[in-house]
């Protein structure tokens, strides 16, 4: 009964020291940034998603103990992700991942880094650290670099080429607003919900809407915009205005969102103002 017992205990001291030796028996944790894709993509901001991987090579279950990360464009350091308590979960011989929003607002980006203007596209990497929680040892930082291409996404440019007035009677009058529109991005855009208003010294002298206007990649496209308003619209006063033979300046207001196939893209609210002296 005795010898049993000894038995027993070896056999219990034994396991315990295997599973001792195990534990101890630590092997390094890998991290890596495994890709940066577009969450949401507007001509104001950009939301990236940053996927981090970390793998556990060890018989054992493990925990990050955080995440700090910066997002740098050309050497400039422009956000951060610090998530210091941030728990992962590692199964023992097994990897987990995570993804990391971070939101960039061009205006921002302009400010901070000089030689960006015009640019369709710029060089950013992202590079910092994961912290692991290891057994005896404590944390244990483990750095990670990444490197790509974010594009800039540009407002279309107006150009406005005039306004004229065709003709003019007792019913209304009818005007035609040229417009020259130019994509200067990398990648085709349309613009939907098109609506203008053509105005002279407070007095609305009518408007309209258009559904889309698609624009290719670097193309210019001419928009000839008919306007028809009658008297009863406009009023007497800005009826005289166009009958008389001073010249009218007219305000000329266009707005629209701009939208595109590129995924994650959020539609983009732009607008455009101008002065014209109007041609008879």
């Amino acid at each position: 009964m005795f010898f049993r017992l000894i038995s027993v205990v070896a056999i219990l001291f034994l396991s315990g020291c295997a599973s001792l030796q195990e534990t101890m028996d630590v092997h390094k944790p890998t991290a890596s940034v495994t890709g940066v894709s577009i969450d949401k993509l507007s001509t104001e901001d950009v939301t990236l998603l940053l996927d981090v991987e970390v793998k556990n090579p060890n018989v054992f279950a493990l925990k990050t103990a955080g995440f700090d990360l910066e997002l740098l464009i050309n050497g400039n350091a422009i956000a951060n992700v610090n998530q210091p308590d941030s728990s992962l979960s590692l199964p023992a011989k097994g990897s987990n991942s995570v993804r990391l929003p971070v939101t960039l607002t061009f205006d921002q980006l302009m400010k901070s880094v000089t030689g960006l203007k015009d640019k369709s596209d710029i060089d950013y990497a992202v590079e910092g650290d994961v912290a692991i929680n290891l057994p005896v040892l404590g944390d244990l930082k483990m750095p990670v670099n990444f490197a790509g291409k974010l594009p800039i996404p540009q407002k279309p440019k107006v150009d406005f080429k005039g306004v004229a007035m065709d003709s003019i009677g007792l019913s209304g009058a009818k005007f035609n607003v040229d417009l020259e529109i130019t994509n200067p991005n990398d990648f085709d855009v349309n613009l939907s919900d098109i609506s203008y208003q053509i105005a002279s010294k407070g007095a609305s002298l009518g408007g309209g809407s258009i559904d889309k206007l698609d624009l290719e990649k670097g193309a210019t496209k001419t928009l000839s915009i008919p306007v028809t308003v009658g008297v009863s619209e406009m009023g007497m006063s800005a009826y005289k205005m166009l009958t008389g033979t001073d010249s009218i300046n007219v305000d000329i207001d266009v707005s629209a969102n701009v939208d595109t196939d590129i995924s994650g893209w959020k539609s983009s609210p732009i607008k455009y103002e101008t002065q014209q002296v109007l041609k008879r």
